[in-house]
């Protein structure tokens, strides 16, 4: 490695660490994407050299990987989709995003508002864009995105009501209450 980006690791490295790994909640994948940081850094040298204030450039660099990041892991995936919607009983939930909830989750889901419940599950377990579903109900975007908004929101707190969670500084539950939880 040269000595210019010897340089650049040794004052932004570690703040690029705890940025990517702020963003990218598995320790691995945080430091795969730091590699990949630094290999960007040496390709582009010349342009880091020419930038005003490397800093700024450095942590975009780092956030643009992280989008791409997320990009090819949301290309490689595939959510299932259900014909109609009857209940949430009968909803497949994606195995990535909802396999470690368990039927309390769904059982949640159901409590919510018919209103909200019917915007959440179809946004985002059948994954309708919103603008699709809002012409389907003959209802602004704006409204049904407040519908969405204020069913994620319930859900949140009916599940932080559920158990005595606590947290890292970064957000990440670090225990729960045990196993009296919902």
């Amino acid at each position: 490695m040269n000595n210019r980006v010897e340089k650049i690791r040794g004052q932004y490295g570690k703040q690029l660490a705890e940025l990517i790994c702020r963003k990218v909640n598995h320790h691995d994948c945080c430091h795969d994407i730091l590699q990949e940081v630094y290999l960007k850094i040496i390709q582009h040298t010349d342009k880091i050299e020419m930038a005003n204030n490397v800093g700024p450039y450095i942590k975009k660099l780092a956030s643009n990987t992280v989008i791409d990041y997320y990009r090819a892991q949301k290309n490689t995936e595939k959510v299932g989709k259900e014909e109609d919607f009857v209940s949430t009983s009968e909803i497949e939930a994606p195995d990535r995003t909802y396999e470690l909830a368990g039927s309390f989750f769904m059982d949640m889901i159901e409590a919510l508002p018919p209103i909200y419940k019917y915007a959440l599950v179809k946004t985002e377990l059948e994954g309708i864009s919103q603008k699709q579903l809002a012409t389907d109900l003959g209802i602004s975007y704006s409204g049904l995105k407040s519908r969405v908004q204020r069913a994620k929101e319930m859900l949140r707190q009916s599940i932080l009501d559920c158990c005595d969670y606590k947290f890292d500084s970064y957000g990440n539950v670090i225990s729960c209450c045990g196993e009296d939880c919902c």
